[in-house]
Formats: structure tokens, sequence, C-alpha cells
């Protein structure tokens, strides 16, 4: 059965869509100004959300985008961080981030306060934001504040939505009596049913929920959070793909953003084999859809000048390597402008990569001497005199750039110093990175690397949980199991891992859109160390490094 949605104001959705990354971070950081941000204001900006997601479903509606995916995340963080307000504040900590406008607050206790019970949530705003959480896999880190809410919520007379509170609460964590009404409205029915597994109940209580009719004329209107949540619940227990067929229900809402393949009863979808045949076919193309980023004339002879200063001595004096390190990130910012502009490597990105993989190595040349001493480096041909230094500047995070550099280009010479410093030599990691970096360095100094590989997969939801671009931990896990194939299908996720995060907001702005340097770089490193053939061509992967590598050449 077909159900057409409804017609929504066509103004509203030119103005939910148009310039929202500007807007929302405005919104945002004008609330902040005002003073302590409440439920109220986090309710706001869960709406504006809802109202972007809506207007994009207009053009998209199954919504199965990165973007679509990252606004669902911030509406279903935003009606979250209300219901939070409601359930700690002032007694108790917590956090909201959100990271569509990279923006953040966090609510310390204030003592001696009591709740103040203008900022509790109704019934209907806890629905809306459960049903967001479900939908955006997001009740588990926030079912406490939800049953908190919950039990703080004002007495009110017994109402369609606050049946629904009370059932959601007993099916997802038991808290309470399944509620019993005479006459159980089409949302209590189909959660009876998710709950007995009775799918035949399931399905004409979710069409008779979506034939009750949406209805609104603000672009959020289109997506009815309710049948959205249920289907959603019930596809991802029990793989009961919904029956009525209608925009009203956006694929990627249901299935959680699946990729395409049979599915796994229980698992979601398994893109493996199509993968697998279309990476056996030839090379699988992965387009880099961020815009060209040319540097202004200025900036990149600017650019230039500070790296030739930097490796310049004054007469009698030895280079100081804290100066070397932000020539790399010179050439880093040169060499992604280059990149933007071409689908290879041209001679201009080749000497970047050379230089900064000097760069990196000397550096980590001066943090092994001992103090008082001078390493002796060669840059550009030139032999130089560094002073023994050890900084914040050469910590992980440096090491990391460095690393890949010299990954990429396969200098020995280069790699070297990196390898017996490691990453913490000059500063402790504390970032979810860590266990990454260290398998990493396990790895190229002969030691057990699986260890600190299985750390570095387990950390892969906190950093995506924090808004970072997770590094490529299961590319580098099949590396390191010798998986050739394996290998090849985590290039590709993580490539199309890397274009998505820069697809979202105004990330293809970065100037580390056009390439990433770990990525790249573990490629390298496979065809260069084992052989491997790359079955992904893309500009992300520039064929002329890739041959380069395969060569064993620098």
């Amino acid at each position: 059965m077909r159900i057409e949605r409804h017609r929504v104001d066509e103004a509203r959705v030119v103005e939910a869509g148009e310039d929202f990354v500007n807007r929302i971070g405005r919104q945002v950081h004008s609330y902040s100004r005002a003073g302590l941000m409440t439920t109220t204001e986090w309710q706001l900006i869960a709406d504006s959300f809802l109202d972007y997601l809506g207007a994009l479903s207009t053009t998209r509606p199954d919504l199965d985008s990165a973007e679509a995916k990252a606004v669902l995340k911030d509406a279903a963080e935003a009606a979250a961080g209300a219901v939070s307000f409601a359930a700690y504040h002032p007694v108790d900590s917590f956090h909201v981030f959100l990271d569509y406008p990279n923006f953040g607050m966090s609510y310390d206790p204030e003592y001696g306060e009591d709740r103040d019970p203008r900022h509790r949530v109704t019934a209907r705003e806890w629905l809306d934001a459960f049903c967001l959480a479900i939908v955006a896999d997001r009740v588990s880190p926030h079912g406490e504040a939800f049953c908190w809410a919950r039990q703080l919520m004002p007495d009110e007379p017994v109402t369609p939505a606050l049946e629904l509170v009370d059932g959601f609460s007993a099916h997802f964590f038991e808290e309470g009596d399944f509620p019993t009404p005479a006459e159980p409205q089409p949302g209590l029915r189909a959660l009876r049913a998710l709950t007995d597994g009775d799918r035949e109940a399931f399905d004409a209580a979710l069409l008779a929920l979506l034939q009750d009719g949406p209805h609104g004329t603000g672009p959020a209107s289109l997506l009815p959070l309710v049948p959205i949540a249920l289907a959603a619940r019930a596809y991802r227990t029990h793989g009961w793909t919904p029956a009525v067929d209608t925009d009203y229900l956006p694929h990627a809402l249901v299935t959680g953003f699946e990729t395409p393949g049979p599915r796994v009863h229980g698992l979601g979808r398994d893109p493996r084999p199509d993968a697998v045949a279309r990476l056996a076919a030839g090379p699988v193309d992965v387009d880099r859809p961020s815009p060209a980023r040319p540097l202004a004339p200025d900036s990149e002879a600017r650019f230039e000048r500070r790296t030739a200063e930097a490796v310049t001595p004054k007469e009698g004096e030895p280079l100081d390597a804290w100066e070397l390190t932000a020539a790399l990130r010179y050439q880093t910012y040169l060499l992604a402008a280059r990149a933007s502009q071409s689908a290879d490597a041209t001679d201009a990105q080749l000497a970047n990569l050379q230089l900064g993989s000097r760069l990196g190595a000397a550096v980590f040349r001066a943090a092994l001497a001992e103090p008082g001493t001078e390493a002796e480096v060669t840059i550009d041909g030139r032999r130089l005199r560094l002073a023994a230094r050890r900084d914040r500047d050469f910590g992980p995070v440096f090491w990391e750039t460095a690393l890949s550099y010299a990954l990429i280009t396969g200098s020995p010479e280069d790699l070297d110093p990196l390898v017996l410093a490691g990453p913490t030599i000059a500063a402790e990691d504390r970032t979810p990175f860590a266990p990454y970096r260290t398998a990493l360095h396990d790895h190229l100094r002969g030691a057990d690397p699986l260890p600190a590989t299985e750390r570095a997969l387990k950390e892969l939801e906190r950093t995506r949980d924090q808004g970072f671009l997770p590094p490529p931990v299961v590319l580098f896990s099949q590396l390191v199991r010798g998986d050739e194939t394996s290998f090849n299908l985590a290039l590709l996720d993580a490539l199309e891992a890397h274009r998505d995060h820069h697809s979202v907001a105004d990330r293809a702005t970065d100037f580390g859109a056009a390439l990433s340097l770990d990525v790249l770089a573990l490629a390298c490193h496979a065809r260069r160390s084992r052989g491997w053939a790359v079955h992904v061509r893309s500009p992300y992967l520039p064929p002329r490094l890739l041959a380069a590598a395969g060569a064993g050449a620098v």
C-alpha cells in the first residue's frame, strides 16, 4: 500500500535549508552567550535540525546521505540535551556536544540548588526526544537521563503521548508496567506487537498510525517521529521491513543508514559480498567531491618563504627543531591545496612530500639527541646541524603526521628516527588515537601490533562519538593480519568515510578534505612492504605515488 506525504509550506522548506551551516552555528552560539542553556534552548536547536532534515527529505526522500546522518545525530543529541537538563541540572554533571556546528556545553552541579520545575519536559517532548534517540541509535548513552526525566515529569492527565512514554519505558527499560488501556492507540499496539514478535499486528498498527495522518506546514512534519522510530526498532531487532510504502518512513532512518547488500539477521546488512565482487571485477572508483582549494599566490609564497627560512641556519648557529615543525605544517598546507586541484601527484606535490618527510625526520633526530649535543641531518641536499631538543610540539599528533610522510615517500633514512623515537618521546598521548599510534609503532619496530590494534578497534566508537574522523584502524588491522582482499575492502571503506566526513556542513573547505595522509600512507606502505595491488582508484590515492611505492621508489 502506498501512502503519499502531505504538502508543506514551500517557503518554510527553502528557509530551513538555506545557509543552514552558518545559521545553526549562529543559533547555538547566540544561545550560549545569552546565559544558561536550558531545556528550551536545546529543544529549539533540535527543532532547527529537524526542520533541516525534513527539508533535505523533499529532494532525497530516503535521506541516505552523510549530511542527513550528521543532522539526525545532532537533532537527537540536542533533544537528549533537553532531557538531560531536566533530569540532571543542577544536581549532577553532564555534557552536550553537537558535531555539526562543533559546539558543546558542560554542566556542573550547583550544590544547594533545587531543580527548577519550569525546566521539566512534557510527555510530548520526552517522546520526540526518545524517538530521535531510537532512530539515531543513541538510547544506550542517554537511557539514564530518559528514566530520570520520566520520574520527574509533572503529574499530567493520561494522554496518548504519556501512554506512549510509559510504553517505550516498559519496552526498553522494563520501567513500570506496560499500559493496558481499554482501547489501545496504534502506537501502543505496535509496541506490544514488537515485544511479542507479532509482525502481522505490528504492520496493522503502523499502517493505522500513518493513516491517522502526519500533519503540519513545516518541513519537520514530513518526518513523523513515532512511526519512524517504531519502524526502525522493528527493522533493527526483527529484520521487519515496513509493509507500507511511504516517504514518511525514509529508508536510511529506518535501517540506520545501512549499506546495500544481503541482510544478516540481527547484524544489519553485510556489504562484503557486493564489495568483493566489485573489487574483483576491476578497480572501484571513489570520487572526491571536495572543491579545489588553491591558496592565494601571496599565501603560497609566504609558506614557501617561511619553510626556506626554517631550514636556513643563521651563521654559526644550528637549526631550531621547533621551527621545522612549523615548516612541516606549511608543507602540509601546500600539499593539500595542490592535491585539491589535481587527481594525480604533480612535481610540486612530490617536492612537498619529500621535503616534509625530511623535516619530520629531522625533528625526531633532534629529539633523540643527547641534551647539549647536536644532530646532523640532510635537507635539500645540505648537511645541517640541529640542537638537541624535545618539545610538546613534537608530540603524538606531529609524530603521526611525520610518519605518514615517511611511509608515503618510503625513505628508510626518514623512517628510522621516527621508529626509534616513538609517538610519546616528547609528550604523553591521552587521546582515543593513542592505541592506534602504539599499534603503528609496534608494527614498524617489529613488535606484536595485535594487542594495541585490538585496543584501537575498541576505541573507534568513542572517537566517533566525540565528532572526530576515526583513524584508519580497520585498514591497519587488515594490513598487519596479512589479508590483501580485506585490506582493499577496508581501503574502500576508509576512503568513503573520509569523503563522507568532509561532505557534511562546511567541512569540504577543510584543508585536509582533498587528501587523507593516514590512509594514503597505509596504501603506499602496503604496496611497498607487501607488494599488494590496490584495487581502489581515486584522487585520494594519486596513481603516481602508488606506482612509485610499488616500484620501491622514494
